[in-house]
């Protein structure tokens, strides 16, 4: 990833573990809000009349937890293998 420096327009390239904690880091933002408005159309009766079905949103928000789940996880897999039996 590259990142320019907006006073001097020079590139700086950024390592892939900052670039991946940015990444779990957004997903992880993004499925608060998505959880936070679900949660908020669910309890005002939203749910099926304007917006997709109950059951569209909550595979949405569980396919999200996964692949967060799976994000840490591969940022934990080089820790582990590291330890020493």
């Amino acid at each position: 990833m590259m990142i320019f420096s907006p006073a001097t327009q020079t590139q700086t390239s950024t390592p892939d573990s900052v670039q991946h904690r940015s990444e779990i880091d957004a997903l992880d933002a993004a499925l608060q809000d998505m959880t936070a408005a679900f949660s908020s159309d669910f309890a005002n009766g939203l749910i099926g009349q304007r917006h997709n079905t109950f059951s569209h949103r909550t595979r949405v928000l569980r396919q999200m937890t996964d692949d967060l789940a799976l994000m840490r996880a591969r940022d934990l897999l080089p820790l582990v293998q590291n330890i020493p039996e």
